[in-house]
């Protein structure tokens, strides 16, 4: 029996009932998560001050006067701009009416928001009590992320944090300075070669975390996953946060991790072109009033999840020597160490508090009868019987969260008939992607629009025909891709199981995971003791029986094991193609990263239509994959990088990575979305717009 802080509510529910201008200009008695002293607490105008007077970013100021060569009032100047520009403000009034017409919009494109309310009860408590601060955490998988988790702090009268912000929305005329009253402050994409930035922007995230009553809210990941899995995490600003724990200013920092799901981004199809190459448009007011048009139909993006974790304790990852360090050397520095344990903790969080839709198990069902039945139609039906499998494995196997729903839509239908209305339901919001035909059988609709025409795509310029068969077959894998926070490492286990000793098997398990580490953001550097514990428990995941013994898997064993196959094939692939252009690369061509994954593009394309090629999944064609697995192959060492990002790859090693995924390849399902391209339902689609 679940805990009451596992227990669901929608949020929407009682704004359908109620008026919501009375809701968004009810009396609020705002609960601050950082108790402080009144005297300690800073304005915007004193934060700037003590920014201005920080020793560090004083000295920065005359090192660059110096360079500059001239006067420090000058540079000053400049320093005081930067922080006007980066500065959040905090502003109700402002609050209020966001609340107003972001609930009108809510509650028009969405049918619910569900959010397990007994443990953000619990952190609201332990807010009111507790001296340290908080971070917030969510997960990245759309713009909608940070306006959802305002809005529900807004719905329990919590202040709205300080919200770290991209300048692409800085710029956006008006709704720039709207997004600073609601907490928003501004950072610069890189400023690494900037130190007279990079010293203000510490210093006054440092004020933020010492002197702010409000919390701070962060995407770990640095960027949205438009591929929908778990990112690598970023290092930058979580050690910046870090560094004021280590400087003693607080007591302690506590990060909530919240992990959002979505049963239909708003950038749904704009993700696909943009794994392909298609530049992202630049976010501006004006787009932002083009993409009113998602009002047009109402509840066409399902239902989102959030599901809040406990906090996690920054201190116990500082141990005693540690501290230490930072009491006897100002100049002492926090480790990188302590920096990555952190974001792990954070990401794994993210991880085992995932939400999967019901549409993501239709995907992975649907996508796994392409590649091992290409040939076979998939029948509503038969898609009903996989989706309850499938659905009680990964519940019972995997401990997975699957569309939690509120008690108070309990509808005391049996388990069949409500695994079939969530599946109709899904296909219902994702019936522009997917149709059910006359005889009852499960269709792709090709989704391009003629995008290809546009100018400046990053990658290889692909043929028209490549990209009516790749935007449906890579939208369905978008919708596959979230339940790799529970199968990456099972799914590697059962690519690994072919090999002919159990020891043959783990060493395929560790070379696979580690180059493959990037890709699902899995931490490296694991001992042979942890290893082998990892792939003993992933491979018993794969077992029903509890039996040892390397062969006892029934039935059903074997069918997952098809399907954990079936969601590495494209990854497999890719990351072949890429080590066989890098072994073959020419000495005489510059080797740089944007020349790597555009020579890996065409290469996948000219395969796809090869009959007696290995790589079959359009998957294959996104620039995202080959760029976290370049990232691996550096870490592993099998490829090195200049100061000047020119790769040097190590043949060698390389081509002994090509035989093995190319035995690996020829086991696992050869199925092709090319050979079924026939069967697609044509549709005409707009061009797709930035969404925010």
């Amino acid at each position: 029996m679940q805990s009451a802080e596992e227990d669901f509510v929608d949020l929407l529910d009682e704004r359908r009932k109620d008026c919501d201008l009375m809701w968004a200009s009810r009396p609020i008695k705002q609960v601050f998560p950082h108790k402080l002293p009144s005297e300690y607490v800073f304005t915007r105008k004193q934060a700037i001050e003590a920014v201005m007077a920080d020793p560090k970013v004083l000295a920065a100021v005359h090192a660059v006067a110096a360079v500059k060569n001239v006067s420090t009032e000058i540079v000053l100047g400049e320093a005081h701009d930067m922080l006007q520009e980066m500065a959040s403000k905090a502003h109700l009034p402002t609050v209020r009416w966001l609340g107003l017409l972001i609930t009108k919009v809510l509650k028009r494109i969405l049918i619910s928001i569900r959010l397990n309310e007994g443990m953000f009860f619990r952190l609201k408590h332990q807010m009111c009590i507790s001296q340290v601060q908080y971070i917030y955490a969510p997960t990245h998988r759309s713009y909608l992320d940070f306006v959802l988790l305002s809005y529900i702090l807004f719905c329990y009268d919590m202040a709205l944090p300080n919200i770290a912000s991209g300048m692409d929305f800085y710029r956006m005329k008006v709704v720039g300075e709207v997004l600073r009253n609601t907490g928003a402050f501004y950072m610069r994409r890189t400023f690494s070669t900037d130190p007279l930035y990079k010293e203000i922007f510490r210093s006054y995230v440092s004020s933020l975390v010492s002197n702010s009553d409000r919390a701070i809210e962060f995407f770990i990941e640095g960027t949205r996953s438009r591929s929908q899995k778990t990112l690598t995490p970023k290092f930058g600003l979580l050690s910046t946060i870090l560094d004021g724990l280590f400087r003693s200013s607080v007591p302690d920092i506590q990060f909530i991790p919240i992990s959002i799901s979505y049963d239909k981004p708003l950038e749904e199809l704009l993700f696909v072109y943009e794994l392909l190459g298609v530049p992202k448009p630049a976010e501006s007011t004006t787009g932002l009033f083009r993409s009113l048009s998602i009002l047009r139909e109402p509840f066409a993006n399902g239902h989102v999840y959030l599901k809040i974790a406990p906090p996690i304790s920054a201190r116990k990852y500082l141990d005693w020597e540690i501290r230490k360090a930072s009491a006897l050397s100002p100049q002492a520095k926090l480790p990188h160490e302590v920096t990555k344990k952190v974001a792990y903790a954070i990401i794994d969080c993210h991880k085992r508090n995932t939400i999967l839709t019901p549409f993501n198990l239709v995907a992975l069902l649907f996508n796994h009868q392409i590649l091992s039945q290409p040939g076979i139609s998939y029948s509503l039906q038969e898609l009903i019987r996989d989706y309850c499998w499938i659905k009680g494995i990964l519940k019972e196997r995997f401990d997975a969260t699957i569309n939690p729903t509120p008690s108070s839509l309990f509808s005391g239908h049996s388990p069949l008939d409500a695994d079939r209305n969530e599946v109709i339901e899904s296909l219902n919001t994702h019936k522009d992607l997917i149709e059910i035909d006359s005889e009852q059988n499960l269709r792709l609709r090709s989704r391009h629009s003629g995008i290809s025409q546009l100018r400046d795509i990053k990658g290889y310029p692909l043929m028209d025909q490549t990209l009516r068969i790749a935007v449906p077959a890579i939208n369905l894998m978008i919708y596959v891709n979230p339940v790799f926070a529970y199968l990456s490492k099972s799914a590697i286990t059962a690519v690994s199981l072919d090999s002919k000793s159990e020891e043959a098997s783990v060493k395929r398990y560790s070379v696979l995971r580690s180059l493959l580490s990037a890709e699902f953001a899995l931490p490296m550097g694991l001992s042979e003791t942890e290893l082998l514990e990892e792939w003993e428990f992933a491979k018993r995941l794969l077992r029903k029986s509890n039996s040892p013994g390397r062969n006892n898997y029934d039935q059903d064993d074997i069918k997952l094991q098809s399907v954990m196959c079936s969601l590495l094939v494209p990854y497999v692939a890719s990351l072949f193609v890429l080590c066989k252009t890098l072994t073959q690369w020419e000495n005489s061509t510059e080797c740089a990263e944007k020349a790597v994954v555009k020579e890996c593009q065409r290469r996948v394309e000219q395969a796809l239509y090869e009959q007696t090629s290995l790589i079959k999944h359009p998957y294959s064609l996104s620039l995202d994959v080959y760029v976290s697995l370049l990232s691996s192959l550096v870490k592993c060492g099998n490829v090195t990088v200049d100061k000047n990002c020119i790769y040097k790859p190590n043949k060698p090693s390389l081509q002994a990575i090509v035989n093995d995924l190319e035995g690996i390849l020829k086991h696992l399902p050869s199925g092709s979305y090319i050979s079924i391209s026939s069967t697609f339902i044509p549709q005409e689609t707009p061009s797709p717009r930035a969404k925010l």
